[in-house]
């Protein structure tokens, strides 16, 4: 038997954050997309608006990176963001997690919060035809495009 057996051994262990919805979706305040900073997209790159937040909690679990399996926690907790962010034609979107400031009661996004970021599409989630449309009109509402 190897020295380097390990009774009850489960793999390779990682602290990984999860989620934990606190709210519904609403959407997103308009002085967030105002004061958002903007990625400039690279020449295989798309923009993406914020159009939607939900608040909730980013949770550190101990996770077996083999099987993806919770081990342990949670072990710590952090006021986050949960930001829905699609195309201008509302064809495709992304969802980002991020942390947040707890301010009285409230969660506020960080102070580098960015309101239009820029992805290869290949990273983007297609959009049902039937929020398509109104994906779009929440992109012209909250930033003004056409």
């Amino acid at each position: 038997m190897s020295s380097k057996y390990q009774r009850g051994n489960t793999g390779p262990k990682k602290l990984k954050w999860r989620w934990k919805d606190e709210t519904e979706n609403r959407s997103l305040p308009q002085s967030w997309a105002d004061n958002g900073r903007t990625e400039s997209p690279a020449e295989d790159e798309v923009q993406l608006y914020a159009i939607q937040c939900r608040a909730g909690l980013l949770l550190e679990w101990l996770v077996d990176t083999r099987t993806g399996k919770l081990l342990r926690g949670p072990l710590s907790e952090k006021p986050g963001i949960r930001v829905l962010y699609v195309t201008a034609d509302g064809e495709y979107a992304v969802l980002k997690e991020s942390e947040a400031h707890e301010i009285d009661d409230s969660w506020k996004p960080p102070k580098q919060f960015t309101s239009v970021i820029a992805k290869d599409i290949e990273e983007a989630d297609l959009v049902p035809d039937s929020s398509q449309d109104y994906y779009r009109r929440s992109v012209e509402d909250l930033y003004d495009s056409s």
